[in-house]
């Protein structure tokens, strides 16, 4: 029976892979085709003579981006309504729940690290730079499966958990591209985008705690606000991402839960 289970959750966990790593060639082919057609906009002097085939690939390949995040979208609403269409820090319970998706590997928790992660990732990324701007889930369905190999302490802070996996996200690097910083976002001109982008989405999971959403602000208008609390700090979040610094990691974000 154990072995069976090992079985099921190994091919639960192959299964997720695939398929992140299937939608992420999608999501490239058309960062790509939208890049070369200048159909962002996305340099400094875009051309002004794209071809006719050009703009109508760019408008294929934006179809493809709306089909497959409408599919998403009706999946879990079919499949798990109370993700709301994607998972929300204010969801409750969520931080346990990312948690145990890292700890087992089965069909219902593999995911949800992704699919919060992913979703934080896109949103955070869309605030602050200009399109077009690609970032790829399976390397952050690799950095569940590399918190996933390690034994986890019996008793450990949510500050520890965070540092854990902020340090795991950064090292996977899933913003594989981003566009231009729109102007006065100050974010990504300071801080690698692959520190700054997990760390306002741990500390999202951290201030929102059991589903309680101040002011009765959207999810994503949160993604904005922690970022924008949180930036003078970024620089020392990246300093201590880069010495591997996991206790320093869990002070900061202790320091930081405590003084807002």
């Amino acid at each position: 029976m154990t072995i069976a289970f090992r079985t099921a959750d190994n091919l639960a966990a192959h299964a997720v892979c695939a398929a992140a790593g299937f939608r992420d060639s999608l999501r490239a082919a058309q960062f790509y085709v939208r890049d070369l057609t200048f159909v962002d906009g996305g340099r400094p002097s875009p051309r002004r003579n794209v071809t006719f085939l050009s703009r109508q690939v760019a408008r294929l390949a934006r179809l493809i981006d709306r089909l497959m995040t409408w599919s998403a979208d009706a999946a879990i609403a079919l499949l798990l309504p109370s993700w709301r269409k994607l998972p929300s820090p204010f969801a409750p319970g969520m931080m346990g729940e990312v948690a145990e998706a890292i700890r087992r590997n089965s069909l219902l928790h593999n995911p949800l690290f992704n699919a919060y992660f992913f979703r934080a990732a896109i949103r955070i990324v869309q605030f602050y730079a200009e399109p077009p701007w690609l970032v790829l889930e399976h390397r952050i369905d690799a950095a569940r499966r590399q918190l996933a190999q390690k034994k986890a302490p019996a008793e450990e802070s949510e500050t520890a958990f965070l540092a854990r996996v902020l340090l795991a996200l950064a090292d996977a690097r899933p913003i594989a591209r981003k566009g231009r910083t729109r102007p006065g976002a100050q974010l990504f001109e300071e801080v690698d985008a692959n520190v700054a982008v997990p760390a306002i989405a741990c500390v999202s999971l951290l201030f929102a705690g059991d589903g309680m959403a101040p002011y009765r602000l959207h999810d994503d208008e949160f993604f904005a606000v922690v970022g924008a609390l949180i930036l003078p700090r970024l620089g020392r979040i990246a300093e201590l991402s880069g010495n591997r610094d996991l206790a320093g990691l869990a002070r900061e974000l202790s320091d930081i839960k405590a003084l807002y």
